[in-house]
């Protein structure tokens, strides 16, 4: 998280542009005109007298100059001459600075020491700087174009982050020709300080961004960037184009950014663990950006064609088919009203072949039916040219029924200038063409994806009342005695004592002769610790198979029941385990806590680089690992440090006693906790639930169950109390704290149970989130209770926190400040 002096920047009240020499002078005049003709209404100051001279300006000499507060300084200088410019800028106060200059660690080790110099001189300020490398930014709602981007961007929802100038120019320049607006245009660059995470954490945030689109070629501060995704896309959907995927095009990115381009395939499943939807062209990249700024989203994955002839129909239902789709099934009672509203032959199924004599308002009238019925969640029409009828014609007519539709409406016009003017009519009303009905499938079967990935991103685990057994100091002792004596390799016996004290079945030799059952199939399991990505746990077909198939799906730790599942079904294998195919069925969940112990082991021991475990045998619904091999090296970082997602923090976990010497067990919130957490709040009192919500809530919806409970460990302290402790039978409080975007500031919310008020535990629970957001770095909490709260407000004097608010307000804001709290004194 760090979003301080975002919004300054892109909410400027006065700029500073500031430039020199022949090159600097031109793009620093075309980012002066850019705000002026774009009709920016702040201040704009030149601060170099050629500008102001040929633009026939008032400017300034140097930034020191400058009078009054500047929000935002776009510099265009020589990289050399940056530090210095940088550093006047903060100890002017400047909130912000765009670094157009090229120069930096694109160009190799002295332009990275130059970035350096760059980062130091903004010293401890809270200064944000974008760039170097890069064309700019744009906020066009505010009219603002700090860029030398060409034009000026129509004003719209969705906002654009690229790390490419030239991609970033080019979709303007369609953006131009397709009629889409944006809410924010961000060249990132090098991303010496602002990157994805930043901007993701501070476009969440902006209610005037719908969606987010990304052209990235590389990630910084990756589970920054995880924890701002996963938070942002349960509410916003974020599409991107990750390039390099091919070992060419990683090192091509590597050379255009300065920074390396991760394994293809581990992006891949961190996009899918982020709710991103990661699209493979330009041309998609483009296209969704279309989508997303015209159109609602399919909820589903059942489409409705309507076609006035069958082979493109055909084509698509083909497309369909590749992307796992069936067509969508028409009820009884949309074909019923099909049939009598088209009073002409048709197809009587899905596709709706309305044959080529249809006229546009029978074809018209298809597409409302099939919009309308409840088991459609899109519609695709194909026309393909005829001769009773001029294209426009119909375009027309479902241009103007689009936008009253509960379905989402994809257009393919099959033709070439003849059916121009019907694609322009429609993109004129923001309706969505294509040439080919392959495109437009395309299209739909990537927005259903994303749907199912925010979907799976909200699965609520079913809670298993199993406990892992581990002994983690018997796997510690033997690795950091290996590593001491320098000794890398663990294999044989002391391989197999490690993944034992983490509860994974493993013996030392393999069955051999005709005295030992051969296993009904082989699975293999294993992890590798990536250097931009921590450990990626991976599962497939195992024994010799394993090198021939190559069936093996990858997932990042921690893991739990769901995402385990969701490794194990990527594979074919699963189909075995399923029992098909004559193969003896094993109970997933086995194969499931496998995966969940060896994402322990590899969460608890970043200095395990590569673990492998192969063959795992699969003997009458039992699995024996039955060789394993394990690697060590010095660790990058301490645990959990290593990992991109924050793991569940069991250091947080603790028993307290109540004055009854009743035990209670405090610990973080898990998401299987959600069932227990609904029972907990259909027991509370209305008093209690209007105390907390400030209006009388009478039930938890999914998603304020899925707030409660999935909680991003990074972005959040929230603690359950459960009783009795020694079977957690039942919650009985809640406390949290959740961190605000700028990571120095925390808002508190605390709930109990009516029966056990008074005793202790929401005093317990709050000292303990206060405690450990101090850990985390927070500075500040606060909270606003009612008035007529008194317990909270009693508890808040105990604590020392202070109250403000007017007596005529109902409500009262509690502030404390934890930095120099000592929490455990009190």
């Amino acid at each position: 998280m760090g979003t301080q002096n975002l919004s300054r920047i892109f909410n400027p009240g006065a700029i500073a542009v500031i430039g020199s020499g022949d090159e600097q002078h031109r793009v620093g005049q075309t980012l002066i005109r850019n705000l002026i003709d774009g009709g920016f209404k702040g201040a704009v100051t030149p601060v170099n007298p050629d500008h102001a001279k040929t633009l026939n300006m008032p400017g300034a000499k140097h930034i020191s100059d400058i009078e009054g507060i500047v929000d935002l300084a776009v510099v265009t200088t020589p990289i050399d001459q940056v530090p210095q410019i940088i550093e006047a800028c903060a100890h002017k106060g400047v909130a912000g600075a765009v670094i157009i200059s090229g120069g930096g660690r694109e160009t190799g080790e002295k332009g990275a020491r130059m970035e350096q110099q760059i980062k130091d001189a903004a010293g401890q300020s809270d200064m944000r700087i974008i760039g170097p490398n890069c064309m700019g930014i744009a906020h066009p709602p505010l009219n603002l174009n700090a860029s030398h981007m060409p034009g000026s961007p129509a004003k719209g929802r969705v906002a654009f982050l690229s790390q490419s100038g030239s991609v970033c120019a080019s979709v303007m320049d369609l953006a131009e020709k397709e009629h889409i607006g944006f809410s924010h245009i961000v060249n990132l660059g090098s991303m010496l300080d602002v990157d994805f995470a930043d901007m993701i954490d501070y476009l969440g945030e902006q209610r005037g961004v719908d969606s987010i689109i990304m052209y990235m070629e590389n990630i910084t501060r990756i589970r920054n960037f995880m924890s701002a995704a996963r938070a942002v896309s349960r509410i916003k959907p974020i599409i991107c184009l990750k390039s390099g995927r091919s070992a060419a095009g990683a090192w091509a990115a590597s050379f255009h950014t300065g920074a390396l381009a991760g394994k293809d395939a581990v992006y891949d499943i961190a996009f899918e663990r982020a709710g991103i939807l990661r699209v493979n062209t330009f041309e998609q990249l483009f296209d969704f950006t279309r989508i997303l700024a015209r159109q609602q989203r399919p909820t589903g994955r059942r489409l409705a064609i309507v076609t006035n002839a069958g082979g493109p129909g055909v084509m698509a239902v083909d497309a369909l088919s590749s992307f796992g789709f069936e067509p969508a099934v028409l009820s009884i009672q949309t074909i019923e009203t099909l049939e009598s509203t088209l009073e002409k032959p048709w197809s009587n199924t899905n596709p709706v072949d309305v044959q080529a004599d249809a006229s546009c308002t029978q074809i018209a009238r298809a597409v409302n039916i099939t919009a309308l019925a409840p088991e459609v969640d899109g519609v695709l029409m194909i026309h393909s040219p005829v001769d009773h009828f001029a294209p426009a014609d119909l375009a027309q007519i479902i241009a103007d029924q689009i936008s009253s539709l509960p379905s989402p409406v994809f257009t393919a016009w099959l033709g070439g200038t003849s059916m121009d003017s019907a694609r322009h009519i429609l993109n004129e009303k923001e309706g969505l063409t294509y040439d080919t009905p392959e495109k437009a499938v395309q299209a739909f079967a990537g927005l259903y994806r994303h749907s199912r990935n925010i979907d799976m991103l909200n699965e609520i685990p079913v809670r298993r009342d199993i406990k892992l057994k581990i002994n983690h100091d018997q796997a510690g002792s033997i690795i950091e005695t290996h590593l001491k004596n320098e000794q890398f390799l663990l294999n044989g016996s002391e391989a197999q004592t490690v993944l034992k004290a983490y509860g994974i079945p493993v013996s030392q030799t393999e069955p051999a002769g005709d005295n030992v059952p051969a296993p009904d199939y082989e699975l293999y399991v294993g992890a590798e610790l990536d250097a931009q990505f921590g450990p990626v746990i991976k599962f497939g077909i195992g024994g010799a198979m394993s090198q021939i198939y190559q069936d093996t799906a990858v997932t990042l730790p921690p893991l739990n029941s769901i995402l385990a599942a969701r490794t194990i079904n990527a594979t074919k294998i699963a189909k075995a385990l399923k029992g098909l195919l004559g193969f003896k069925a094993v109970d997933q969940a086995l194969v499931e806590t496998l995966l969940i112990r060896v994402s322990r082991l590899v969460t608890d021991f970043p200095q395990i680089c590569e673990l492998e475990i192969n063959p795992v045998a699969v003997t009458d619904g039992q699995l024996m690992g039955l060789n394993a091999i394990i690697h060590l090296a010095p660790p990058p970082a301490a645990a959990p440090d290593h990992l991109i997602i924050s793991p569940y923090p069991a250091w947080q976990e603790q028993l307290y006693t109540t004055q009854e010497s009743e035990q209670v067990l405090i610990r973080p919130v898990k998401p299987e906790d959600a069932g227990a957490m609904l029972a907990f709040f259909e027991h509370l009192s209305t008093q209690t639930i209007y105390l907390r919500f400030f209006t009388p809530l009478k039930q938890l919806s999914k998603r304020m169950l899925i707030q409660l409970t999935q909680i991003d460990y990074d972005r959040e302290v929230a603690l359950v109390a459960w009783f009795p402790a020694h079977n957690g039978e039942k919650i009985i409080g809640t406390a949290r704290i959740i961190f605000t975007a700028n990571g120095t500031e925390g808002e508190f919310a605390i709930m109990l149970a009516d029966s056990w008020q008074g005793k202790g535990i929401g005093a317990a629970l709050l000292k303990s989130c206060l405690a450990f957001s101090k850990r985390y770095g927070l500075k500040r909490v606060f909270g606003v209770v009612l008035r007529e709260n008194r317990q909270m407000l009693r508890l808040a004097d105990k604590l020392g926190f202070k109250k403000v608010g007017t007596p005529a307000s109902s409500e009262i804001e509690l502030i404390i400040d934890i930095e120099k709290l000592d929490l455990y004194m009190l």
